[in-house]
């Protein structure tokens, strides 16, 4: 994956999206030492929620199971803000 900085970003912002789109390359960019993003296509960036959400639907099944089974206990939430702290997964609208 090409990594490039932001300044250099800018002034190639165009071919960027351009080749993220139409190629499906992806670029990182730099702003500082702990400072990165990935530059992708809209489709790519929906594939990657639409994972994400699947494998968190199979995590939640699993867990019910497990609850089923015996091997977990169920536990009430005030919220579903609480809920989702809880398990460590991010609120659907906090991801976009």
């Amino acid at each position: 994956m090409e990594q490039i900085g932001i300044v250099e970003a800018r002034k190639r912002l165009g071919t960027l999206v351009s080749r993220a789109v139409h190629a499906h390359v992806p670029v990182r960019i730099s702003r500082s030492a702990d400072e990165h993003a990935v530059l992708i296509s809209e489709s790519e960036y929906a594939e990657l929620q639409r994972l994400r959400e699947q494998a968190e639907v199979a995590e939640m099944r699993e867990r019910i199971a497990a609850v089923k089974r015996g091997e977990a206990r169920l536990t009430g939430f005030a919220s579903k803000e609480a809920a989702y702290a809880h398990f460590g997964v991010p609120l659907p609208d906090a991801r976009d």
